[in-house]
């Protein structure tokens, strides 16, 4: 494992609390022998586990297997740099003896598809994407839209210009829920306070929005920040791994009174020192959590396949705490919003309009 790896897991321990502390149990050892232990293996996909986001949370959710007595030592990494190595990369994981296979990303479903249909004893845990309809495959799906309401709600009560803006890198479902949660929370604010904060970027009515068609692109990034930014946006939600960096550059460089919000692993921890206090919330996406899980059911014997959806109710989906913006943001409207996000815990408040696996 490199030095940068260690430090980036590192920070994800500590952007995990905040879902931990709200209830995620603490897993035990499996009771079996070490060597009837899963031995896994993780896929990345393009973005690679350095992302500081859904790929360094799944490999952290595969590290926690092992820590916690689920998987043998040392799991295989592998990391995709360009779509034709997700064949390859399956290929080695299945020739280097691995038992649970973890996968991230909607753009290797098709070879995962064939690979899970050859290898049926072989464990797969999919992050992202469903509708494989294999018993040996758990698909991981999030309903962030829950959380993402949650965070339109406080950016329509933060924002001083009265414009949230919103990318993607590419129009994947579980890109694109991120932003009509969003949308729709700052709708519910306008409802219920009688204002008309706008969000440039996605459109709920249209199932449209705006992407940069790449994760990897980082000028392109900062160029569809800078262009929303223009429209008068001062928070902004870009979604994609590490394409929100770019826009926080836009911002640092302008001298913006403008915040963005996170996704996946909370951002204040997990990116780079210079943007800490720039990140208003993150909408938290418990993939380590569900991943341990996974492994942990294999490791016991009572592993299915099918759909597995993290929601709310289930602590698996989250807002972070404030962090830098604690001091900053009203008090009321904080309290309005965690009291919002627990009502959609209980269902009180529908907030999951995005249709999430089988």
């Amino acid at each position: 494992m490199t030095k940068k790896l260690f430090t980036i897991l590192s920070i994800l321990v500590v952007a995990a609390m905040f879902l931990t502390a709200c209830g995620a149990d603490e897993p035990a050892a499996a009771d079996v022998p070490v060597s009837e232990l899963p031995i896994a293996c993780f896929i990345t996909d393009l973005a690679g586990v350095d992302d500081m986001s859904f790929n360094a949370l799944g490999w952290k959710g595969v590290n926690d297997a092992v820590a916690a007595g689920f998987a043998q030592e040392d799991p295989i990494l592998l990391e995709s740099k360009a779509m034709e190595d997700y064949e390859p990369n399956i290929a080695a994981c299945l020739n280097e003896g691995a038992t649970h296979v973890v996968t991230s990303g909607w753009a290797i479903f098709e070879a995962v598809s064939i690979a899970a249909a050859a290898n049926p004893d072989v464990k797969w845990t999919f992050i992202d994407a469903g509708g494989f309809e294999l018993d040996n495959v758990r698909e991981l799906v999030y309903q962030t839209d829950e959380a993402a309401f949650a965070a339109g709600y406080l950016a329509a009560g933060v924002s001083k210009t009265g414009v949230i803006g919103t990318y993607g890198g590419a129009p994947y479902p579980t890109v694109s829920i991120f932003m009509d949660g969003m949308t729709r929370g700052v709708a519910y604010y306008n409802e219920a306070k009688g204002t008309d904060v706008q969000v440039i970027g996605w459109d709920v009515d249209a199932a449209e929005g705006q992407f940069t068609g790449s994760f990897t692109d980082m000028a392109l990034a900062r160029t569809t920040c800078e262009g929303i930014l223009d429209e008068g946006a001062d928070i902004m939600l870009p979604v994609g791994g590490a394409i929100n960096l770019p826009c926080g550059d836009a911002i640092i460089a302008r001298g913006a009174d403008a915040a963005l919000i996170g996704v996946d692993a909370d951002a204040a921890f997990a990116m780079p020192e210079q943007y800490k206090d720039l990140w208003l919330i993150t909408i938290e996406k418990g993939i380590d959590i569900q991943i341990t899980r996974s492994i942990q059911a294999d490791a016991e014997g009572n592993w299915s396949g099918g759909g597995t959806v993290g929601n709310a109710a289930n602590e698996a989906v989250g807002i972070s705490p404030l962090n830098s913006w604690e001091d900053k943001v009203d008090a009321d409207l904080w309290a309005e919003t965690q009291a919002l996000f627990q009502a959609i815990v209980d269902g009180e408040v529908e907030a999951a309009t995005y249709k999430v696996g089988n």
